[in-house]
C-alpha cells in the first residue's frame, strides 16, 4: 500500500531565525504504523547541522505529523496526501490563509545555504 506521510522540518539559523518545511513522503508500507516507522527512519538519516556562508549554525529538526493512505489510481492520478486546517486563533481568516500558503522567496532562503556547497 502507498501512504503519504507529512513531515515538518524546522530549520533553525543562529539563535533567532526559523524556517518550516512541509514535506510529503510517498511510503510503501503494510500499515500506518509501518509507514510512520519508515518515514521516521528516513528523516533521522537526513537530519543534519551545518554552517551557512555567514558563519551561522543551521540545525534541522523533523517530525512526522500525519499519515494518509493513498487511494487507488484513477485516470492516471493518485492522491497521496490530504490535510485540513482550521483557524483556531484570533488571526483574521485572510491573514491565516496567507500564512498557510506563503512560500519563502530566494532572498529569504539565503540563510539556509550550506557554505560547503556555495
Amino acid at each position: 500500500m502507498l501512504f503519504g506521510v507529512k513531515v515538518i522540518n524546522t530549520f533553525s539559523v543562529g539563535n533567532n531565525k526559523h524556517f518550516y518545511e512541509e514535506l510529503i513522503l510517498g511510503v510503501e508500507a503494510d500499515s500506518f504504523d509501518d509507514a510512520y516507522k519508515k518515514a521516521e527512519d528516513y528523516i533521522k538519516e537526513s537530519l543534519c547541522e551545518y554552517e551557512n556562508p555567514d558563519g551561522e549554525r543551521v540545525t534541522v529538526r523533523a517530525e512526522a505529523v500525519d499519515c494518509f493512505l493513498s487511494y487507488d489510481e484513477e485516470n492516471g492520478v493518485r492522491e497521496v496526501f490530504s490535510s485540513f486546517n482550521s483557524n483556531r486563533s484570533n488571526i483574521p481568516e485572510n491573514d491565516f490563509y496567507k500564512l498557510l500558503v506563503h512560500a519563502c522567496d530566494r532572498e529569504e532562503l539565503l540563510p539556509l545555504r550550506n557554505k560547503d556547497y556555495n
